[in-house]
């Protein structure tokens, strides 16, 4: 029988009967469990924008969500793109750096939005 933290885990996110669960080894619910984990997030739809105006920073993210981006607004552990502009935050730009984020330029942005690749 699998111990309670698998067993509240299978109950939850499987479609065993509480009966199978219970004919289960702790080892065979494990393994249910690694092969069903959910997909990661795709990382390559989430940007940011630091060091823009309040007007232009709105135009910006009306494009990037109009093209299928989420737009985030401080850099996460799923954020793809920092698009940064004349004054970003030094705090959004370290913890990018620090999370391996791609980062941007207004130009690259729209290049990026124009045909789906970066300029390098």
């Amino acid at each position: 029988m699998p111990s309670e933290k698998l067993t509240a885990i299978l109950r939850a996110k499987s479609p065993f009967s509480s009966h199978e669960i219970a004919a289960m080894s702790e080892a065979e619910g494990w393994r249910w469990v690694y092969q069903n984990k959910p997909a990661r997030k795709d990382k390559t739809h989430e940007i940011c924008f630091t060091g823009f105006s309040a007007t232009e920073r709105t135009e910006l993210e009306s494009l990037a969500c109009h093209s299928g981006m989420k737009v985030k607004e401080s850099v996460t552990t799923t954020l793809a793109y920092l698009c940064v502009g004349d004054t970003p935050g030094p705090s959004k730009i370290e913890k990018g750096k620090r999370q391996g984020v791609t980062f941007l330029s207004r130009e690259q942005f729209f290049a990026l939005l124009a045909d789906g690749v970066l300029p390098s």
